[in-house]
């Protein structure tokens, strides 16, 4: 059967273009559509406008003006996630066009796709009679009437252990997947590593293990360097901490586009030491597709995302970090681009997608027992 047509609802406090790589929400949107074209999909979007996507028809949110009033600019090193409240200014704007929207354009047998949680969760009991699917969940939102795709088992068990608040279609059993995050291999060239810095690149915040690395850069001796990049308080986490600037730290601020690429490229290894559930932890995967090991917390989704000893190193204590920073260069760096880029890719995560998103349009027909395996060859 051909497969079904896709509204795709964007974040409502970002744009979707390449200025926008500190909201991992808003880029995972802004690949989709280059992503489900490789199986045929045609994609509608629904988003702020300044949309680089691939889609086949962008509806636009808000106009640039308006975006501009609801959300000024930040500085730099401000989280750009303080924008995402519902109800905020942006909010009822984008949400009562976006129903007005898909009224004009839904028709029966698409599937509309949420890619940030319970922001419109009106949806599904205003549009009943589609199937409604939050995609690449990474967030740890009640269910509200979706099925669900997560990032990674690890966050799926996380969802189903603590109940999640029902029994709904987010907690479906069947019809819940698992595929990880998909990057555009493009962006993301294999890099040589010569450099002696190990990069930590994601928010600056104490709940991704900024106390971490500061012991780690107090008993590494000056035998490395540390790049920080993103946004957040350096100055108060990190260098405050260290007792000052250091010479052999350094704070390059939030990165974006092929910036983020030219750091892990030449980078030895990336770091983190995230101190919760982490659902997938892209910026660490980013790096190994450079061929850049990555070096974690043994717990969350890296216990799937690293292969320990391969493409990077899982840690409990202090002494397990010191030594794999001095033993990422080791690795074969040609290996962990290979592994990670197999995994990853646009190619091999649209397969997944487009099996998840015919198994839950055959429930429109014979469902869990239709004819068809959309998994197994």
């Amino acid at each position: 059967m051909n497969p079904p047509t896709l509204h795709l609802i964007s974040v409502f406090h970002t744009q979707l273009n390449s200025r926008t790589t500190s909201c991992a929400f808003s880029q995972k949107v802004l690949r989709f559509s280059k992503m489900m074209h490789l199986k045929g999909y045609r994609i509608i979007e629904y988003a702020n406008a300044g949309s680089e996507s691939e889609a086949d028809e962008k509806v636009v949110m808000l106009t640039q003006e308006e975006f501009d009033q609801f959300y000024p600019k930040q500085k730099p090193s401000d989280f750009v996630g303080s924008y995402a409240t519902i109800g905020d200014r942006g909010w009822p704007t984008f949400n009562s066009r976006l129903i007005i929207a898909l009224m004009e354009r839904v028709k029966p047998g698409d599937l509309i796709c949420h890619s940030f949680g319970r922001s419109h969760q009106s949806l599904p009991q205003i549009f009943p009679n589609v199937a409604h699917i939050e995609v690449a969940v990474g967030y740890p939102d009640l269910e509200f009437g979706c099925y669900r795709i997560f990032e990674s088992e690890t966050w799926r068990a996380w969802h189903w252990g603590k109940g999640d608040g029902g029994t709904g279609k987010g907690m479906s059993k069947t019809y819940s997947f698992v595929i990880p995050n998909y990057f555009d291999l493009d962006e993301w060239p294999t890099g040589d590593g010569q450099h002696d810095n190990a990069v930590y690149m994601g928010r600056i915040t104490p709940e991704k293990g900024m106390s971490t690395l500061v012991e780690i850069i107090r008993n590494d001796a000056g035998k490395t360097r540390f790049t920080f990049a993103g946004q957040g308080d350096f100055e108060g986490l990190v260098e405050a901490p260290l007792g000052g600037p250091k010479p052999n730290v350094s704070f390059v601020g939030p990165l974006t586009g092929m910036m983020r690429a030219a750091l892990m490229r030449t980078a030895r290894c990336s770091l983190m030491p995230t101190q919760f559930c982490e659902p997938f932890g892209g910026s660490g995967v980013e790096g190994m597709l450079c061929g850049t090991p990555l070096i974690s917390s043994n717990f969350g989704a890296f216990v799937e995302t690293v292969d320990h000893g391969v493409t990077g190193y899982r840690c409990n204590t202090l002494a397990d970090w010191l030594a794999a920073i001095d033993a990422s260069k080791r690795l074969d760096r040609t290996m962990v681009a290979s592994i990670s880029r197999s995994k990853y890719s646009l190619e091999t995560c649209a397969r997944q997608y487009d099996a998840a998103f015919r198994q839950i349009a055959d429930l429109s027909e014979k469902g869990w027992y239709s004819p068809n395996s959309y998994r197994i060859p």
